[in-house]
């Protein structure tokens, strides 16, 4: 069994593993007692004197303590595999930082290699070199040959390393003993060597004397002093660069840890003795130095450890065995952390160099590779490589020291070292220490070395697939997470952006709407929620699990920024009651659902005998919007999730009303997005985003008043302006379509007043889009010619197709077709056939100037005045939260009183005849601007159930009587949240001191909307239709929208517009749910996208 199979199956007695001594302070001590101290330590002594040196040394020192005992704590808490300092940062900091800092730490490296094979060359050169040689002279000192030289070190180095870890442990073992015995020759020649001096080469030994030390002891900086390459004055930067990477090898032991036997065990104690030893070393050659050696000997003689010892060539000696030692340490350490870096695939293109021999794992391809790449390094002077590799070491030291101190900080539980001599701020003051020092010894090329690993960072985090190893960042974000998340509240208004809440039970058919979800999410929160519907939760559960495996293999997949929510219930209601009332934590909760469309094509197919119009049938009157589906090819991870059955009507309106009713949800349903055209970066086929941001309104008479309460829907409102603007700041969506507002109303004189005020409300909002208004009685619109005025188009078998089934339309071409002899149509009985009971209401009214066409509107008061009598029966007042209320004041004065009322009537009935020429009294309204709060699930959008008319006849006017003292006035009937066509309420800023500035629709006490004759073409004053838009009941009213959003619609990528809510309890009743459902497909049928949007809360303000 190999090496690698012995390790990891824990047998790590394995006899080719390395232990402490062979394997970590043998490497760590040949590694520190570098090259350096041989040629420059004289120099850097000249310099900065005994006390400045001794000052440097304990400040590396320091450095090398804090980052081992950091070290020690990473590695002592599990497994250490191979790759060194890579592989223990990367597994506490995550794959970006390790591979950026590995890949720097290898460079490094691969840099120190370098430096000993120059420095080995100058050793040669100093001793046999042809006019420096002091023991010989007959190698050439050209540049090119001193070059050749080092490579030949590199060579030998590298076939070395490939023959294996065993000979290279063997080699080091003989270098060592070598090695020490030179460097121990320093201070003991300072006993025993006599004093001498030797004018020829500069030098004067004095032996151990105090006046020496006293004349070495202070720093003293001059300039092209011997071994110095600058072209100024040295200075403390300079010397601290080039000492450095003579005390920092204590990685040497790290970059060992794949041929250890117990590496957590063996790096601690072996790099921390190591490093005790290399110091004391250290101040005992500094000492006997300075003691011995004069402060002109030290300027002039870059070889003057040499020349004074007692033998010149056991320091030699010394010179080549901790330079090759570095050398193959530098050739082996750098491999290893290329073939760990490689076999992470941490970078795009170096998986070859994961390769190792079949025995021992020798990364033989990366050993080549870092060889080849030393070569470069042999251009440079020592002195520059030596800062450079200063550079690297420090970063690492940094990056290292922050790796634990955040390990210690994330209170991680299973962060339990068993080297204990450390703490977090030993951690903290070592990353500090280092960071400062780097740019300390040399900014620009801290700079470089910083924007290097930046740039290697980033493209680790956008090219790496995320991995497995359990970062500290993990931790750190949780730890963070879970305190801010204790501390957010609800957010203010001003900070209000969509957190989505998507309920998808097909993710492949909801590809594109998911797509959409995320672009429009602007930073929130988005949850993608599936319900299985099952009675078995045991059994359940593992297919819950293995969905909930999918869902955020999906995300990785689509990129898409969205946290799964799978949840298991016996039906789907409570289900979707789970999801919403589960989903979030904290402050951090979705505050918008959006549902798929409830397919009726499905359900039609699988009750072929209940009959519901077909929303195709219109296709031959109107002409289609939608485009070819685009088919997904590829596998999605979710295509393996168990189908769920699709959705029931019933269930489907009871969470629509438990969403809008109950639990007073921003909801949203989204209809056609398979045909979505996302933004790619091409040219697309689609121009705008249009928002149609239709009004709802109702009113109500509250009791022992004589003023009505008008509500608007101003939340849903400027919702949908919200929405739109937010998807298009995305750049991509920005790009590629235009922002559009879409209005309509009635009649061409309201068109500019519209527009001013849709244009003022964009402007308080700061909302950038083009405004487009329309007016429906211009005779283009075929629906609307039909339905309003009774007009024969080309459109009118398809409309009493959808229509067929609604009493209130059979009754209304009734009474069309009585009267069409007589040339007219009679206004007094279509008026009186809407003001009966039994007509349903409308989906959309706007709370603007006058809710209906003036004829209807007054013919219906005197019709309605005439059934209040005192005492009779009246529907209860609604009670809608989330509309914006304004209190209107009734039409006749303040001072009115109840035995005045035969006259008012008479009035009335006198200017019914003339209203048939358009002429008569008008009775405006008046608003006041008091607020009222009042619940939209009580106002029924949709209500289709047969009502019987009550049989009971219009009383004369001598019929009525004083309205006794005593008796309470009741509530008159309310009217239901119903479309409208003409012009939106001004907006103004309310100033509230406790939440700041407000916007919301005005109160306007002018304008009546009655249209001037003169401006409204296409319709005479003797043509006015007895019927507005605001008077059409909800079926009727889609489908002239549906047909007016596919006349302004070929060029659009997708729709916002208002969704009416359904009738509270319509769930109860199949085929009210149907009613309900049906309306929807009427009004969305064959248009691009469209986003159906109701709101329950304030989403604007103009507050800073």
């Amino acid at each position: 069994m190999n090496a690698s199979s012995d390790y990891k199956d824990g047998k790590h007695t394995a006899p080719n593993k390395l232990g402490t001594f062979s394997g970590v302070w043998v490497p760590t001590t040949l590694n520190i007692l570098s090259i350096l101290m041989f040629l420059r330590f004289g120099f850097i002594l000249g310099q900065a004197g005994i006390i400045g040196m001794l000052g440097l040394l304990i400040v590396s020192y320091v450095i090398d303590l804090i980052t081992t005992l950091s070290v020690s704590a990473i590695s002592s808490n599990g497994t250490v595999r191979g790759g060194g300092a890579y592989y223990l940062i990367s597994r506490s900091l995550g794959p970006e930082f390790g591979g950026s800092i590995g890949l720097v730490f290898y460079l490094g490296f691969v840099f120190n290699t370098g430096m000993n094979a120059v420095g080995l060359v100058d050793c040669i050169i100093n001793n046999f070199g042809r006019e420096s040689g002091t023991l010989a002279q007959f190698f050439s000192e050209s540049f090119w040959m001193q070059y050749l030289y080092a490579t030949i070190v590199l060579v030998m180095c590298t076939i070395i390393c490939l023959l294996g870890s065993a000979i290279f442990s063997r080699a080091s073992s003989l270098l060592l003993a070598i090695l020490l015995v030179s460097t121990f020759s320093i201070p003991l020649s300072a006993l025993v060597k006599a004093p001498f001096s030797n004018e020829a080469q500069g030098i004067t030994y004095t032996g151990l004397s105090l006046e020496t030390l006293r004349e070495n002891l202070m720093p003293h900086f001059t300039k092209g002093a011997a071994g110095s390459t600058a072209p100024e004055k040295e200075n403390w930067q300079n010397l601290f660069g080039i000492l450095f990477p003579a005390t920092a090898g204590i990685f040497a032991g790290a970059s060992m840890s794949g041929d250890l036997k117990n590496p957590s065990r063996s790096i601690p104690s072996g790099t921390l003795k190591g490093l005790l030893f290399t110091f004391v070393t250290y101040i005992l050659v500094i000492l006997s130095m300075g003691a011995s050696i004069s402060r002109d000997t030290l300027y002039r003689d870059v070889n003057v450890i040499q020349d004074i010892n007692f033998s010149p060539h056991l320091i030699l000696m010394g010179e080549f065995a901790t330079s090759f030692f570095s050398a193959l340490m530098g050739v082996i350490g750098s491999a290893k952390s290329l073939q760990a870096l490689a076999r992470d695939n941490i970078f795009p293109g170096l998986s070859r160099f994961g390769q190792g021999t079949p025995l021992h794992d020798e990364p033989t391809i990366a050993i080549i590779f870092t060889f080849l790449l030393a070569q470069l390094t042999l251009l440079a002077d020592i002195n520059t490589i030596a800062s450079f590799v200063t550079m690297t070491y420090l970063i690492t030291f940094w990056v290292t020291n922050l790796a634990c101190f955040l390990l210690k900080i994330g209170s991680a539980p299973n962060f339990r070292p068993t080297f204990r001599f450390f703490t977090w701020w030993t951690a903290a003051a070592g990353a500090v220490i280092s960071f400062l020092t780097m740019f300390f010894v040399d900014g620009f090329y801290a700079s470089g070395v910083v924007g290097f690993m930046l740039m290697l960072f980033l493209v680790v985090h956008y090219t790496t697939p995320p991995k497995s190893w359990g970062d500290v960042s993990q931790s750190l974000i949780y730890h963070q997470v879970r305190k801010y998340l204790l501390r957010l509240r609800q957010e203010h208004v001003k900070f209000w952006r969509p957190q989505i809440l998507l309920f998808v039970n097909d993710p492949r058919r909801s590809r594109k709407l998911i797509q959409f979800c995320n672009s429009m999410k602007k930073g929130g929160l988005y949850i993608l929620g599936h319900i299985i519907v099952t009675s078995d939760f045991q059994e359940s559960f593992e297919e819950a699990k293995r969905q909930q495996r999918s869902w955020l293999k999906y995300i990785d997949f689509t990129h898409v920024k969205a946290f799964p929510h799978v949840t298991m219930s016996p039906s789907i209601e409570w289900g979707a009651r789970d999801i919403v009332l589960s989903a979030g934590l904290g402050g951090l909760r979705p505050n918008i659902a959006v549902l798929g469309f409830f397919n009726l094509d499905e359900f039609r197919s699988s009750r072929p005998l209940v009959d519901i119009p077909a929303h195709n049938s219109i296709d031959r009157g109107f002409p289609s919007l939608k485009i070819p589906r685009e088919d997904v090819n590829e596998q999605l991870p979710t295509d393996t999730m168990r189908n769920e059955r699709s959705v029931a009507a019933q269930s489907y309106v009871n969470i629509l009303e438990d969403l809008l009713l109950c639990l007073q949800m921003n909801v949203a349903i989204a209809r056609g997005f398979q045909d979505l055209e996302l933004p790619t970066g091409h040219d697309v086929e689609k121009h705008y985003i249009d928002l149609w941001p239709i009004q709802m309104a109702t009113e109500t008479q509250t009791e022992g008043s004589k003023a009505s309460i008008s509500t608007t829907n101003f939340d849903t409102y400027t919702l949908i302006l919200q929405l739109g603007c937010i998807l298009n700041t995305v750049p991509a969506w920005k790009k590629a379509y235009k922002l559009r507002v879409v209005v309509f109303v009635e009649f061409e004189s309201d068109v500019e007043e519209e527009r001013q005020r849709v244009n003022r409300l964009l402007t308080n909002l700061r909302i950038q889009a083009e405004v487009l208004v329309i007016w429906l009685a211009s005779g283009k619109l075929r629906s609307y010619e039909t339905i309003v005025r009774g007009v024969d188009s080309l459109v009118t078998t398809e409309v009493n197709r959808l229509l067929r089934n609604e009493i209130w339309w059979e009754e209304l071409k009734a009474t069309r077709k009585r009267h069409q002899g007589a040339g007219t149509t009679s206004h007094s009985q279509i008026a009186q056939l809407m003001a009966d009971s039994a007509w349903p209401s409308s989906s959309y009214q706007q709370a603007g100037r006058s809710k209906e066409h003036p004829t209807s509107s007054r013919l219906k008061r005197l019709l309605q005045r005439r059934r209040s009598l005192p005492g009779a029966a009246r529907p209860g007042v609604p009670q809608v939260e989330s509309l914006r209320a304004h209190r209107r004041s009734v039409d006749l004065s303040s001072d009115m009183e109840t035995e005045n009322a035969c006259s008012s009537d008479s009035e009335d009935e006198n200017e019914a005849s003339g209203l048939l020429t358009g002429h008569g009294r008008d009775y405006g309204t008046n608003r006041e601007g008091t607020d009222a709060v009042v619940r939209p699930h009580e106002s029924a959008s949709h209500h289709r159930t047969a009502r019987t008319r009550p049989a009971q006849d219009v009383h004369a006017c001598n019929q009525l009587t004083p309205r006794p003292s005593g008796l309470p006035l009741l509530p008159s009937r309310p009217s239901t949240p119903h479309f409208s066509c003409t012009a939106i309420p001004e907006t103004q800023v309310i100033v509230d001191e406790g939440s700041g500035p407000t916007i919301r629709f005005a109160d306007d006490v002018t304008s009546t909307g009655i249209p001037s004759q003169s401006a409204s073409t296409g319709a005479s004053s003797s043509r006015l239709p007895p019927l507005s838009f605001n008077d059409v009941p909800s079926r009727g009213q889609h489908i002239i929208l549906n047909e007016l959003f596919r006349k302004h619609s070929e060029k659009t990528a997708v729709i916002f517009t208002t969704l009416p809510s359904p009738t509270r309890g319509a769930c109860k009743s199949e085929q009210e749910s149907l009613d309900y459902l049906l309306d929807l497909e009427i009004l969305t049928a064959n248009l691009p996208p469209v986003l159906l949007v109701h709101s329950n809360s304030l989403t604007v303000t103009t507050s800073l």
